[in-house]
Formats: structure tokens, C-alpha cells, sequence
């Protein structure tokens, strides 16, 4: 079902960045967020949303940012391979890639760690929503779309008793040409997010297939090519080829975005060092003032 939906990740990195996440929504521009289950604000995190969720006049759909890159382990994993000795998951995007493809005592146990870790992160966010919220499912980096963490994912809904209640799980599949055939678009971002790009189309035609045959919507991405400083200027180039492809194919069509901002003096023990660069990035408020400032509502 075509739709266009402008989407935060990463609500519950931090007080700071949750407020802003709400800030935006609460203009309406802002359609949908995701939030991570597992850092130490996450009790904060939740009960600011609460507090503000029957104020809010736009409120925005809730998704579960299910982490396996940092944060607190939930379930108590004692993997060396996802959790480090400080009970910190501390796992490696290549990794779990890895070990999607490679067969044997090892990755069967780490197999088992991840459904039961997706269980409780899942099933502690989702006794949080607020009232009357649909259960929707994306991770942070992608992770889901790996096949060692899909499947564990979906075992995890299943486990819980939700599949059937899940409305949506982001497909992380970015069409390419928009932004190669685009002028003031293509080759204005990094080469390495091309790859990045492209792996995850492979990941994502798997995903899609089982996402379909269970009757959920998955839709398609975009922020892939421009992850960390989608600007309002690309943005605006690219849009109409985005919702043309997404139109033809019929999709939901989710523009991932991370207007939040973590400040310095938030600097938690659980964040990996990537998210600790990710997190603080000024280009954050560059995110932030193009779904303020967007217009095609």
C-alpha cells in the first residue's frame, strides 16, 4: 500500500534526544519513530512519552528499534560473541553476518542468544506502548535484515504470540537508480553507503519474501545513500523519482531519518563507539530542520 511516512530512529538514546524526537512529531511532520529498548534511560525515556502522549495533537506510530550493536543486555546473555563481561552487548554488524553462513555448534547457540535477547527487548517495549499503538519492528543498523537475526526475530514474535499482531517490519531496500540518474544528487555521498546500499537489497529480496508470505507490511526505504545528512536540498531533488518507484510498486515508502541529538554530557557506558560519533553528529540538526521545514504534507 502506497504510503509516505517520515521516520526517526532512536528514540530513548537519551532524554535530550527523546524530547526533540516528540518536538518534531508533535508538529505533525515527524509521522513515526523507533525506540531502542535497552539503554539506561530507557524508564526516563518512557515515562516522558507518556507524559506527553495524550498532549501530543499528531501522535506519531511506535516501532521497536531492536538492538543488537549496544545498549544492556535484556536477557542476561552471557555470548562473548554479542555481550561483552559487563553484560554490554558489543557485537559486530559483519558478525552476525557471518555467522549467517556459517554452520556448526557456534552459530546455533549464538542463534538461540539472539531470539531469546529480540524476545525481551521486544516484549519490554511492546507492554510500554501507549494505548492503542500497533506493533511495528525495525532494528538499529539493519541488523534485522541479516538472516541469522531475521529468522531469530520472527521465532521471537512467534514466542511471544505477536505475529499475527505485527503490522509492519521495515524492509531495508533502497532503490539506487533515484540517485545515480538525479543531478545535485548522485555521487554526493559517500562510495561506502553505495555498498552498504547494495547489500542489504540482497538481504532485503529475502526479508521481503517472508515478510509478504506472512501477511505483514514491509514496505521500502530510503536513507540508506544519504544516512546521517539527509539534507533538505537532496532531499527535495530525489522525492519525486522516490514516490514514482514507490507509487509503481504499490509500497509504503519510509523516509528514515535521525533528527535526534545526543548531548555530550549524556555520554552513556552503553554506547559502541560508532554510536558515540553517530549520536553527537551536529548533522543531526541538519535532519532535524529538513522534516521541519519539508513540504509535502
Amino acid at each position: 500500500m502506497f504510503k509516505v511516512d517520515y521516520h526517526a530512529d532512536d528514540y530513548g538514546a537519551s532524554p535530550h534526544n527523546a524530547r526533540r524526537l516528540l518536538e518534531l512529531a508533535n508538529t505533525g511532520k515527524l509521522q513515526s519513530m523507533s525506540f531502542l529498548p535497552n539503554m539506561g534511560c530507557y524508564e526516563e525515556c518512557r515515562d516522558y512519552l507518556h507524559k506527553k502522549w495524550d498532549s501530543l495533537e499528531h501522535k506519531p506510530l511506535i516501532s521497536i528499534h531492536i538492538n543488537l550493536i549496544d545498549g544492556y543486555s535484556l536477557s542476561g546473555c552471557k555470548n562473548p560473541i554479542l555481550v561483552n563481561e559487563d553484560g554490554i552487548i558489543d557485537c559486530k554488524w559483519e558478525n552476525l553476518f557471518r555467522y549467517s553462513f556459517t554452520p556448526g555448534k557456534e552459530r546455533t547457540a549464538l542463534k538461540k542468544d539472539i531470539r531469546k535477547e529480540i524476545k525481551e527487548q521486544i516484549k519490554r517495549v511492546y507492554k510500554d506502548l501507549p494505548e492503542g499503538c500497533a506493533l511495528r519492528v525495525d532494528s538499529h543498523l539493519h541488523t534485522h535484515m541479516i538472516p541469522i537475526v531475521f529468522d531469530s526475530m520472527i521465532g521471537a514474535l512467534k514466542d511471544l504470540s505477536l505475529l499475527e499482531k505485527t503490522e509492519y517490519i521495515r524492509i531495508s531496500d533502497e532503490p539506487i537508480w533515484p540517485f545515480l540518474t538525479t543531478p545535485g544528487v548522485a555521487f554526493t555521498y559517500p562510495a561506502v553507503n553505495i555498498i552498504k546500499n547494495r547489500i542489504l537489497h540482497l538481504l532485503g529480496e529475502r526479508a521481503r519474501w517472508r515478510v509478504k508470505r506472512l501477511g505483514i507490511e514491509g514496505g521500502m526505504l530510503m536513507g540508506l545513500y544519504m544516512s546521517g545528512c539527509m539534507d533538505k536540498k537532496r532531499l527535495d531533488l530525489v522525492m519525486p523519482k522516490m514516490r514514482k518507484f514507490a507509487q509503481r510498486k504499490d509500497r509504503y515508502l519510509e523516509i528514515m531519518t535521525h533528527p535526534g541529538i545526543v548531548l555530550r554530557s549524556e555520554d552513556r557506558p552503553e554506547y559502541c563507539k560508532s554510536d558515540l560519533l553517530a549520536f553527537f553528529s551536529e548533522n543531526r540538526n541538519i535532519e532535524y530542520d529538513m522534516i521541519l521545514n519539508r513540504e509535502d504534507l
